[in-house]
């Protein structure tokens, strides 16, 4: 995959370590089986794929902080990796401009 700017590749089990540590019960990703694929360099995104047989995938913004809303970490399911394409070209015209 060729990921434009500002996402780059980036598989670090770090991010679901985090990510582990940030969710909470009720949190759209509790309980998930995830891995990290990419992450957006000016912030702190990461795209996981689910790994529950759908080719969904998740745009994470981690906060590297505890809390215990469920509406954090941020999150934007995608359906398939067609459907977050269009959104990391919509990132990318951002970034160039």
């Amino acid at each position: 995959m060729n990921y434009l700017k500002p996402w780059f590749a980036n598989t670090s089990p770090s991010f679901v370590e985090e990510l582990g540590r940030e969710v909470v019960p009720g949190h759209a990703l509790s309980g998930a089986n995830v891995t990290p694929i990419a992450r957006r360099r000016d912030r702190d995104d990461v795209l996981f794929a689910l790994l529950d047989g759908t080719d969904r995938l998740a745009a994470v913004h981690l906060t590297y902080a505890r809390r215990s809303d469920p509406n954090y970490p941020t999150v934007r399911l995608f359906a398939n990796f067609g459907e977050w394409e269009e959104a990391m070209k919509i990132d990318h015209q951002g970034w160039a401009s």
